[in-house]
């Protein structure tokens, strides 16, 4: 498997694929693939925040993608969608495309990287509750969902507020 920034080529099959990764998720709008999209139209795409799992042969198995996000005057990332192929599933695509991401965030010096997702899965990788920093969604969900690690030790200290997405978000 190789994990790399996205490319031209598969730019429009990393939406396809998202879109059918999330076909069947149990939390699900429906509109996963099309923010992709729109994030990549977004003022403050980066392109190496966007990446893709390739298997052995360059099959498109992965992805997922960092957008700039905020509390307060504090710049933070939104690591949103992750999607992986479901026949490659539960074989560490999703662990790899994550540590790419924050590697190469971390250079950024970004505070942290928000999630919302499952706390079973994205605990494993540090990632609790952003109640703890007293930070809040802009939206109604689950303290447990809404989760946050830092990237910075104590990057986060002093932050307190509402995530603010990028504008595609929508919200």
């Amino acid at each position: 498997m190789k994990i790399q920034p996205v490319t031209q080529e598969f730019l429009a099959p990393s939406v396809a694929l998202v879109t059918a990764a999330f076909a069947t998720a149990p939390h699900t709008d429906g509109n996963e693939g099309p923010l992709v999209a729109a994030l990549r139209r977004s003022a403050t795409y980066r392109p190496e925040y966007d990446a893709v799992a390739l298997a052995d042969d360059g099959t498109l198995i992965g992805h997922t993608m960092l957008s700039e996000a905020s509390v307060g005057d504090a710049k933070l990332f939104v690591l949103a969608p992750l999607a992986v192929a479901p026949a490659f599933q539960h074989q560490g695509v999703g662990s790899a495309l994550i540590a790419f991401l924050e590697a190469t965030a971390g250079e950024d010096l970004r505070r942290a990287i928000s999630i919302l997702g499952d706390p079973a899965y994205y605990g494993r990788f540090g990632y609790g509750p952003a109640a703890k920093f007293g930070i809040t969604a802009p939206f109604a969900v689950a303290d447990e969902n809404f989760m946050i690690r830092e990237l910075i030790p104590g990057g986060l200290s002093g932050v307190h507020g509402t995530l603010r997405y990028d504008p595609a978000f929508g919200l």
